[in-house]
């Protein structure tokens, strides 16, 4: 079973057996939701992408006619989204399936959930959190929700930002500002000074602080998802383990990820090295053109999340899709 999952900024393939065990998998960055908040339509150049990744996945013997490939975030808000599944169709024969926010997050789930069962880790009480480019979805048992905020959606959003919008965070009072100054940044509970003090670079701090912003609504919500443990799964945390544990984008290897643990202060200490590091380093580590939309994916977590426990699986959509395909699961 070969499944699909066209993300908002990776398409990533995965061929797997009746047991579920992955044969062989494949990744391709394409960029789908970039600058789809400004145009509303998905770009000329991620189009030539998509096109250029499934041209190699036949060169490289996959069976497309025979894919069950589904579409997320991006797909569902771009204005030509099923013009580009019909050109898709009739070029490689390939049906393209836009699914919605609740059927994206059961898929990912079935492939999380299949990742820490080969792992001999329980799922119970675990609450699941998969921060996309183009979309947020937690889950919680039966409980469900998504946010429109994306890793690069919030991105492009943050540097188009003219306004001193976010200066209202700056505006600490004197006397809040002595009593930071007499304790440490590692002691220190509120993460807006630790920004304030820590980063001195404007632009970086403004999309540090606008990430309180966006993801406010999602934390009103947070309480309800009462998991002793969040597993991620998204590119993002997946991204910064492997440059944790010295792995290049190219040498990237999934069994040494899932599993594995990362914290709060991860985010935040590689979101600032990302930001600082030379493009052509940070290709060598995380791929290219991701670094930016990484960097903003940190401080979303960092934004986000307060107290509570990460465990990283690199399973998730593209499992999900082969999981439900086998066990003849309608999706």
């Amino acid at each position: 079973m070969l499944g699909i999952d066209l993300g908002s900024n990776t398409l990533r393939a995965v061929l797997m057996d009746e047991n579920f065990n992955k044969i062989k998998e494949v990744e391709y960055i394409i960029g789908t939701a970039k600058d789809l908040n400004k145009s509303s339509n998905i770009g000329s150049e991620a189009i030539l992408n998509l096109k250029n990744a499934l041209k190699d996945l036949l060169i490289k013997g996959y069976d497309l006619k025979n894919a069950k490939v589904c579409a997320t975030a991006a797909f569902r808000k771009a204005k030509n989204a099923s013009e580009i599944c019909k050109e898709i169709w009739e070029e490689f024969g390939l049906k393209i399936k836009i699914i919605d926010e609740k059927t994206e997050a059961k898929l990912s789930i079935l492939g999380m959930k299949e990742g820490l069962r080969k792992l001999n880790i329980s799922s119970k009480q675990m609450a699941f959190c998969d921060l996309g480019g183009g979309s947020c979805e937690l889950s919680f048992d039966e409980l469900f929700r998504s946010f429109e905020f994306g890793i690069i959606t919030f991105y492009e959003k943050a540097i188009r930002n003219k306004t001193n919008s976010f200066s209202n965070h700056l505006n600490f009072s004197k006397k809040m500002l002595e009593k930071f100054k007499k304790n440490t940044l590692n002691k220190s509970r509120d993460k807006k000074f630790i920004l304030h003090f820590l980063i001195k670079d404007k632009m970086l701090k403004k999309l540090a602080f606008l990430a309180f912003d966006e993801v406010m609504h999602a934390q009103r919500h947070l309480s309800k998802f009462k998991g002793k443990n969040i597993v991620l799964n998204s590119g993002l945390p997946t991204s910064l383990l492997s440059m944790k544990m010295k792995m290049s984008y190219e040498n990237y290897q999934a069994s040494r990820i899932n599993g594995k643990k990362i914290f709060l202060q991860d985010f935040l200490n590689y979101g600032i090295k990302l930001w600082h590091m030379p493009e052509h380093k940070a290709q060598i580590w995380v791929g290219k053109n991701r670094k930016n939309y990484l960097v903003a994916g940190c401080f979303l977590f960092y934004a986000l999340y307060n107290r509570q426990k990460f465990i990283v699986i690199d399973e998730g959509l593209r499992e999900g899709i082969c999981i439900a395909g086998l066990r003849n699961l309608s999706i």
